[in-house]
């Protein structure tokens, strides 16, 4: 009985002795292993800042939604080349055209890219990148119309795109009020009212138009090129606070075109445009 005792007193110590060992060695290996965060990524790796960014996506071909309800384009390209020189993460978030504005204000978005002329107006209440992509407004007319420039369209209807620089230019040359500009929405159904007679002219951002045109050919009309009308700089945006993150946007902007990529992105979305 006394020897059954004593075994199994040997027996418990051996059991402990083991779990002890079996603790100390577990304990080891997990303060050795590099910690995790939410998403799974090793804290011992560089972490990459992680930015959302807003555009209207529809301006094609700088920005639109693919069948699958994804962003693509040409700034989506841009921004995602941009983000690799930056090491940050980015999220693309598509909004309304005044919620761009909204989103950057209220700090919801860190940065919007969705054709945004650089104005002074606007640099009052944002900051902007340099610029990236230089526009002009076209004048698309049916053939043998008489309208050939800006002043031309003095008494006629003029089918422009919402909140655009096409609208400031025909409200400063018409006046706000006048009956005879028609602004828009949509680029597919501006057009549409031309070729309808509704209107008699659409004045519009040439990327913007000759894309349209490519891809909804219809003979018979014809672009006119006012140099008259100032051309116009798009830039990136971000909040008047964020100096320090615009200063890196230049500096991946500048990186992007320094080693080809944009020149590369830009000849994929406009070709020979330049």
């Amino acid at each position: 009985m006394k020897f059954m005792k004593h075994a199994g007193i040997v027996f418990l110590i051996i059991i402990m002795g083991l779990l002890a060992v079996a603790c100390s060695s577990k304990s080891e290996q997990q303060a050795s292993a590099p910690a995790r965060t939410k998403e799974g990524q090793s804290a011992a790796e560089p972490n990459k800042k992680a930015y959302t960014v807003v555009m209207h996506a529809e301006f094609p071909p700088f920005e639109y939604m693919d069948p699958s309800g994804k962003p693509i384009g040409f700034e989506v390209d841009l921004i995602n080349e941009m983000a690799k020189e930056m090491g940050w993460n980015v999220e693309i978030k598509n909004t309304s055209w005044d919620g761009v504005f909204e989103e950057i204000k209220s700090g919801k978005a860190q940065l919007a890219i969705s054709g945004i002329t650089i104005k002074p107006e606007r640099k009052k209440l944002y900051l902007f990148s340099e610029p990236y992509f230089q526009a002009k407004q076209l004048i698309l007319v049916p053939k043998g119309s008489p309208i050939k420039t800006l002043q031309d369209i003095k008494g006629h209807k003029v089918g422009v795109m919402t909140s655009t620089t096409g609208a400031l230019i025909m409200q400063d040359l018409l006046g706000k009020t006048n009956k005879d500009i028609l602004q828009y929405e949509e680029m597919p159904s501006m057009v549409e009212d031309l070729y309808n007679k509704r209107v008699d002219v659409v004045v519009a951002d040439n990327a913007y138009l000759m894309e349209h045109m490519k891809k909804n050919p219809k003979p018979g009309y014809v672009t006119f090129d006012d140099p008259n009308i100032p051309k116009e700089n798009y830039g990136i945006m971000t909040n008047k606070e964020n100096k320090e993150m615009m200063k890196q946007v230049n500096k991946a902007l500048k990186k992007v075109k320094a080693s080809g990529k944009y020149d590369e992105i830009y000849k994929q979305y406009f070709g020979d445009l330049k």
